[in-house]
């Protein structure tokens, strides 16, 4: 079968961790959105629709897809910021039709050239396909980062599901464990007086992973391969991805990998991109002493969540200070730094340096600098690819 993963208007919605990755790419869970169609289409021929100023950064991330394509065939179009279910699998294998969650477009499966006729009228970012049938799907769109956030407690239950590794007390005799049979654990280390407590979702443990003692670790959760668990570290609700070093308390928290919350301090309904680096003592606020729903910056709009509880969205190659707080709702983008007393703004555009007060441009050749060396610990390098798009977020911020 051929599969278009494609974005559309939505895409900036999930503004600051969509300014340097598509859509499909962004954590939900062990998987990404893409990650979940690849496992529910395994054998599929699948490309890939994106922002002309990501096509070379997604084409480099993968390399196995086709980006962007000049012409399509017949196949089953998918809107990369939903979190599809097996459960829609029959409705979508119906020809020329097209799929909904409400009243909003999310799929269609299109002969090629119903497919070709959307794409001359400028496609997904513009508007439906010309098709009459239509059918509900029950999968879930996200429409912004908090939606991902509610929707986790699913999403770690549905991926949980595709996890054989089954917990083996025996392997560690001095760690406790609450309802084990709903704790998966790869080849990972958990270090004696561990508490584990699957009772309120499933834990997910990775290979790679390095758990101190002392630790409280609930459900439901997922921890990627080669994170580490300081400990005395509280995790409730979350998702952590590759390569983290993760210490203090975090509540319903995604971290996209590769990132560094280390010390003390609480980190609660919150999404974090890649090559975060959170000083000691960084706090975020998630609730408003009236009580109120939280309302977010996204793209120079606001927007009201409807939630009592929104922490805090910072891009890639965040910093921040030791002894930073930061208010309901803050918005960082990518490549900024927080050194202040008190509370910084709520957004903070890219590449910016926020210092006592004030707002500085970052240098660019000492951004540039950091980020080689920083990528570097973790056996990375800074592509020219993810350079140049990086150079254009700071031109456009």
């Amino acid at each position: 079968m051929n599969i278009f993963v494609y974005e559309d208007l939505s895409a900036m919605n999930f503004d600051p961790i969509s300014l340097t990755r598509a859509t499909f790419d962004i954590r939900i869970g062990a998987e990404t959105f893409l990650d979940r169609i690849q496992s529910i289409f395994p054998d599929s021929n699948i490309s890939l629709i994106v922002r002309d100023e990501l096509k070379n950064v997604t084409m480099e991330r993968h390399p196995e897809f086709s980006v962007n394509p000049s012409s399509v065939k017949d196949g089953l179009w998918l809107l990369g910021n939903v979190i599809w279910d097996k459960v829609d699998m029959k409705s979508l294998l119906k020809a020329n039709n097209a799929f909904y969650s409400d009243k909003k477009l999310v799929g269609a499966n299109l002969s090629k050239e119903l497919g070709e006729d959307w794409m001359k009228k400028e496609g997904p970012a513009h508007g439906s396909p010309s098709i009459g049938n239509k059918e509900k799907v029950k999968s879930f769109y996200c429409q912004y980062l908090w939606n991902i956030l509610n929707h986790l407690p699913h999403t770690v239950l549905y991926e949980s599901g595709n996890y054989r590794n089954h917990l083996d007390p025996t392997k560690y005799p001095d760690a406790i464990f609450m309802n084990p049979d709903q704790i998966f654990v790869g080849d990972a280390t958990i270090q004696p007086s561990a508490l584990i407590n699957a009772e309120k979702g499933p834990v997910i443990i990775d290979d790679g992973v390095l758990i101190h003692g002392q630790t409280y670790l609930e459900g439901p959760l997922y921890i990627g391969r080669d994170s580490m668990i300081n400990p005395l570290t509280q995790i409730k609700n979350s998702v952590i991805g590759p390569s983290c070093k993760i210490g203090g308390e975090l509540n319903t928290a995604i971290i996209q990998g590769f990132s560094n919350k280390v010390h003390e301090g609480h980190l609660g309904d919150a999404f974090l991109g890649e090559w975060v680096n959170l000083g000691a003592g960084t706090i975020n606020s998630n609730l408003k002493n009236n009580y109120v729903s939280v309302k977010v910056q996204i793209n120079g709009k606001s927007v009201d969540t409807g939630s009592l509880h929104i922490g805090c969205f910072l891009g890639d190659h965040v910093k921040t200070a030791v002894g930073t707080v930061l208010n309901t709702g803050t918005v960082v983008g990518p490549g900024s730094m927080i050194a202040t007393n008190g509370f910084p703004p709520k957004a903070i555009r890219p590449f910016t340096w926020y210092v006592n007060g004030t707002h500085k441009k970052v240098i660019l050749d000492k951004f540039f600098k950091t980020a080689y060396h920083v990528k570097e610990r973790r056996d990375k390098k800074l592509s020219k690819t993810e350079k140049s798009l990086l150079e254009k977020i700071e031109r456009n911020r």
